[in-house]
């Protein structure tokens, strides 16, 4: 797919003078067409990629930074997706197909960041848990970062850190490094308790894990 350069100014966030610049100095991936200059958008994914830039994959232009105070205020029952179909060579497509994201959003980015990070290391972090993330900060329409849970109907081998299948896959998609830190150590401090892993693993009811959730958060909190 070919972007112009206010495509490419949305899709990076930055002015288009800064794109006029980057294509001066060809610092960054284009074609000419026909006198025209066009981008493609798989080749631009990958620059920013290399350069370790946030992408808007969204219809915003600029959406404030949510601060996470507790996980429980990210979710509901629809974050949370039982009886998955998943198979182990295309469950990044078949969970991203899964989330109701706003219609403005291109999924087809956002399947291409998580396998470009798969693709480095698996995020399989043992005790049969996956934390699938984007490589790099994505605006994805909302002022939150999105978490959405997903237990398959059969267990995944994702070469895990401790070669145990997979039963729960954690999609975390964040606005801005920072905000990623605070989600995984939030999850972290979660997943170190047995209730909580408990939970997962025997696929409790939405509202139970929240439930679960929102009592370690306030243990943690008071202590």
């Amino acid at each position: 797919m070919d972007l112009n350069t206010k495509d490419i100014s949305h899709l990076l966030m930055i002015s288009d003078k800064e794109v006029q610049q980057l294509i001066k100095k060809k610092e960054i991936p284009f074609q000419l067409l026909h006198d025209k200059v066009v981008f493609n958008k798989h080749q631009i994914i990958e620059w920013a990629l290399g350069h370790n830039l946030p992408i808007n994959v969204s219809g915003h232009h600029k959406l404030t930074e949510y601060h996470i105070e507790t996980l429980g205020t990210l979710l509901d029952n629809d974050s949370f997706h039982y009886n998955c179909q998943l198979t182990e060579n295309a469950y990044i497509e078949q969970m991203v197909s899964q989330i109701n994201f706003e219609k403005n959003v291109d999924s087809e980015i956002i399947v291409q960041l998580l396998k470009s990070r798969e693709s480095i290391m698996s995020t399989a972090i043992g005790n049969g848990i996956s934390l699938p993330h984007p490589r790099v900060p994505l605006m994805v329409g909302k002022n939150k970062p999105l978490i959405n849970f997903f237990f398959p109907v059969n267990s995944l081998d994702l070469k895990s850190i401790d070669g145990k299948p997979v039963h729960t896959l954690i999609l975390l998609i964040s606005q801005t490094i920072k905000q990623h830190l605070s989600l995984i150590a939030h999850l972290s401090f979660l997943l170190s308790k047995e209730t909580f892993r408990f939970a997962l693993e025997n696929r409790l009811e939405s509202n139970e894990i929240l439930d679960i959730m929102i009592k370690i958060e306030e243990t943690r909190n008071k202590s």
